[in-house]
């Protein structure tokens, strides 16, 4: 592979090929004019490997159409004439990692600071923002999304228990006692509970997997575990007020008598 180092470039119009001594002149003008190289130098090197710098190390451009080479800093600095190296890449030690942490963060603040430095801390903490962004939104939408939810299921047992007042009474009317009625709204209300683990066990098998891939492929950290434990957590809430409404509702309906419940109902 050949590198060639410039260091001397000349101007010249491209209508007549003259060579341009003032180029803020040409510039202003309205001739088209060019660039070559004028005093340069050839260099081969041999290709040893073909590597993809991840851009966490990159000098952070790339020239389109060009390609990138990586090499030592000596003979960088021999090549090319100068000894102004614009980006230095070091590892250190776990054990002298906070304390290089600190020196580098003190030099770019005090004694140079036009220098900029980053760092496995750097990473580190802006990939916790980026996380903590995602913990902070999903727990806000899980939060609203299980709220929600909770109504609905309240929602749901006491309009059934609503919508029903009539055929209550009238169960009532024909020999069933409180603790029977009781018995039976809580087994519906645990009905539902049963139904809602149901339905939500069959949309994590069925639908998880399928929007683990999809975000596996647009975050490169994020990795799909099937996991229950959030709807085991959330069943004994289910499981409680599943007991608790009906039971609620039952205890606000008996203030009324039968006969009251029936012509409530008629009218």
């Amino acid at each position: 592979m050949t590198v060639r180092y410039i260091t001397e470039m000349e101007y010249f119009y491209r209508d007549t090929g003259e060579i341009i001594e003032d180029l803020d002149a040409a510039i202003e003008g309205n001739r088209p004019w060019g660039e070559r190289a004028k005093v340069y130098e050839d260099i081969d090197y041999t290709v040893c490997a073909l590597v993809q710098v991840p851009s966490s190390i990159s000098y952070r451009y790339r020239v389109v159409g060009c390609d990138d080479f990586i090499l030592g800093a000596e003979r960088f600095k021999q090549d090319t004439g100068t000894d102004s190296v614009m980006t230095y890449l070091f590892n250190t030690t776990d054990e002298a990692e906070a304390g290089v942490e600190s020196f580098l963060a003190e030099y770019t603040e005090s004694v140079q600071p036009l220098y900029d430095y980053e760092s496995r801390a750097t990473y580190v903490a802006e990939f916790e923002g980026f996380r903590s962004m995602f913990m902070t939104m999903g727990g806000a939408l899980s939060l609203i999304i299980g709220l929600v939810g909770v109504l609905n299921f309240i929602n749901a047992v006491l309009t059934g228990i609503l919508t029903r007042k009539r055929e209550l009474a009238m169960l009532q009317s024909v020999g069933m006692t409180g603790k029977q009625l009781k018995t039976m709204l809580v087994f519906e209300g645990l009905y539902y509970t049963l139904l809602a683990l149901a339905a939500s066990l069959a949309m994590t098998v069925v639908l998880g997997p399928l929007m683990g891939s999809t975000l596996g492929e647009i975050f490169w950290f994020f990795t799909y575990r099937l996991t229950v434990t959030p709807i085991l957590l959330v069943l004994p809430v289910f499981l409680a007020l599943g007991i608790a409404v009906p039971l609620l509702v039952c205890r606000s309906v008996a203030r009324h008598t039968i006969v009251e419940r029936l012509r409530e109902a008629d009218a």
